[in-house]
């Protein structure tokens, strides 16, 4: 009996639901609470790292914004006088503040055939998580690019120093952004007059002081491509003799198109005559021809590129030079022989004309933008991400 009355006690505890709802409660509260808190951790942490994603695209963007600042002031910026020598160890342009900025850093020495611009753009508003920093880097390379404000205005140019003797004849304007000096023989300027923004002496028609001048600079890539077929946007077809190679001339020969050499082109006897026809010769290196070589330019109708003989450095040309179009050496030009150019124009860094030379300035010239010519200017090779 008294057992009886035991096993009915227990029964009566192992079934009695009294608290059970308020354990339910319990346990359904702190499940609540707990979700709560992880959903308030994990919107928080959502919101951080989306602070940190904004404000990182943000010191991107200003990275960028670094590179293209130095890169428009390195080629355009009139207050950058140095031109394409510019170079500083940092560049930040007056932009930004001190929570928001970019720097840049130029790497390669200065003149260089390339640099480049490391910028980082930095955004720092103070906290643990509004914060960013990210850095570009760009290799820069130089390279030509179009103005058609730019065109050949003068019979013969330089860039520095132009030196005239002997029996001259020129129809048209002459120029130097340094001295020109006339010294003995006979100096005829017809329907022009000359200018230096040095000294001009030797000649009543001349002015010294003048403003320097710009002439198209020759984008000799644009010509490069033309020889080996890369692009030929007018149809001129031509040759490419190889990386390195100079090329010497020394039979009578006729070339048609753009002839481009990597190296030196030496035009000698027994050749007597060579003929550029619709065409032209180009040099990375130097132009020389003999005493006793005849050189003759030909342009048919239709044709309508003046370059005619162009070299990176030297043109040394002592025999007799007849026809039209242009001469443009980034060297020293001497001219010693007989020259007879009618219609064209002259232009090198440095000039000693000499011999019995006929100039007759193209006035066409005045007003034609040429293909693959234009001002010297850096531009993008590459765009890299650093960390």
């Amino acid at each position: 009996m008294k057992e009886n009355k035991k096993n009915n006690k227990l029964k009566k505890l192992l079934t009695n639901q009294k608290g059970m709802a308020l354990l339910a409660t319990l346990i359904f509260t702190f499940v609540l609470v707990s979700l709560g808190a992880a959903l308030l951790t994990m919107t928080n942490n959502d919101s951080k790292l989306s602070t940190l994603q904004r404000e990182s695209t943000r010191a991107f963007y200003l990275a960028e914004t670094g590179i293209e600042k130095a890169l428009w002031y390195i080629n355009f910026s009139p207050d950058n006088l140095a031109g394409l020598d510019w170079r500083t160890t940092d560049y930040d342009g007056g932009v930004g503040s001190s929570s928001e900025y970019f720097n840049v850093e130029v790497i390669g020495p200065i003149p260089s055939e390339t640099i480049t611009f490391r910028s980082t753009g930095v955004v720092d508003k103070g906290g643990k998580f509004n914060k960013g920093t990210r850095k570009v880097e760009v290799k820069l390379i130089k390279g030509i690019a179009q103005n058609n404000s730019l065109s050949y205005n003068y019979a013969i140019f330089t860039e520095d120093n132009m030196n005239i003797v002997g029996s001259i004849y020129v129809n048209g304007d002459i120029h130097s952004n340094g001295d020109i000096t006339i010294a003995g023989g006979a100096f005829d300027l017809v329907n022009g007059s000359g200018s230096a923004s040095g000294t001009f002496s030797g000649h009543i028609d001349g002015t010294s002081n003048a403003p320097t001048q710009e002439v198209p600079v020759i984008d000799f890539d644009y010509y490069k491509n033309i020889a080996t077929g890369v692009s030929d946007p007018d149809g001129i077809g031509g040759n490419y003799y190889g990386d390195g190679n100079d090329l010497i001339i020394d039979s009578d020969r006729t070339l048609n198109g753009i002839h481009f050499i990597d190296g030196d082109v030496w035009i000698k006897p027994p050749l007597k005559d060579l003929i550029i026809q619709d065409g032209a010769i180009f040099a990375t290196g130097e132009i020389h021809s003999g005493g006793n070589c005849n050189i003759e330019i030909v342009h048919s109708d239709g044709y309508d590129n003046p370059l005619a003989i162009i070299a990176q450095k030297d043109i040394d040309l002592k025999g007799n030079l007849h026809g039209e179009g242009v001469i443009q050496s980034n060297g020293k030009i001497v001219l010693g022989g007989n020259v007879n150019i009618e219609k064209g124009c002259i232009v090198a860094v440095e000039g000693v004309i000499g011999g019995d030379i006929e100039i007759v300035y193209d006035n066409g010239l005045q007003d034609d933008i040429v293909s693959g010519t234009g001002i010297e200017i850096w531009k993008k090779a590459s765009w890299q991400e650093v960390y």
